[in-house]
């Protein structure tokens, strides 16, 4: 043990100070550039994983602006023709009307009376009422009213009409006799003039006298 005035151990005593002092502050030297090293590394962290920016979306095109259209042209009203169509004819020296309508169309009667329907049938070139089956029948419809009497001859029955009266009926002014189920032509096709394409053929008579009268007024109006 060295005597305490010895001047050996007091330069010990101060360089042992001077050594503590020297570690303190290299370790606080040490600590500061690790806290710097740290914060630098956190730093290159947070830049690294930044948000990249946004790209802005695209501006939509606005579409063209189209023309108004132009409307289509109205179509002019046409007349629609009459169902039943009636014209003068002649023939066997009478003064006769030829009607045609459309196929389904309903043919009334022209005056109030009653109703006489005979059938005939054209067989070996005559007009024969004997009823020969397999043979087309042609009704010959009257209607006999106070003042004349009206015959009209349509088609072949069930060929070409539906009779919707029956023989001895009574009828009024514009109630149905027969209906059209087919185009065909009257009987007086097949009985005398191949030429004719109406379907139905009218002859009337004044009564009491029995004089022939144009038809042709009863189907067109005065």
């Amino acid at each position: 043990m060295r005597p305490p005035d010895d001047p050996r151990g007091a330069l010990g005593t101060v360089a042992s100070a001077a050594l503590g002092l020297g570690l303190g502050i290299g370790v606080l030297v040490l600590g500061a550039v690790v806290s710097q090293v740290s914060l630098a590394g956190a730093s290159v962290t947070v830049t690294a994983t930044a948000t990249p920016a946004r790209t802005p979306a695209p501006t939509a095109t606005p579409l063209p602006t189209l023309p108004p259209a132009t409307p289509s042209p109205t179509p002019a009203p046409t007349a629609t023709p009459a169902p039943l169509r009636a014209s003068a004819y002649r023939g066997q020296g009478l003064q006769l009307a030829a009607l045609t309508a459309p196929v389904g169309y309903t043919y009334t009667s022209p005056v109030t009376g009653t109703v006489r329907i005979e059938v005939y049938q054209y067989i070996d070139g005559e007009i024969r009422a004997d009823g020969t089956p397999g043979q087309p029948r042609y009704p010959y419809i009257f209607v006999t009213g106070a003042d004349k009497e009206v015959k009209l001859r349509p088609g072949a029955i069930d060929a070409d009409v539906q009779l919707l009266v029956r023989d001895g009926q009574n009828v009024t002014l514009g109630d149905p006799l027969f209906k059209t189920v087919a185009g065909g032509a009257s009987s007086w096709r097949v009985f005398y003039d191949e030429t004719v394409t109406a379907q139905v053929i009218v002859s009337a008579r004044a009564l009491p006298s029995g004089d022939q009268i144009d038809p042709l007024p009863l189907f067109t109006g005065p």
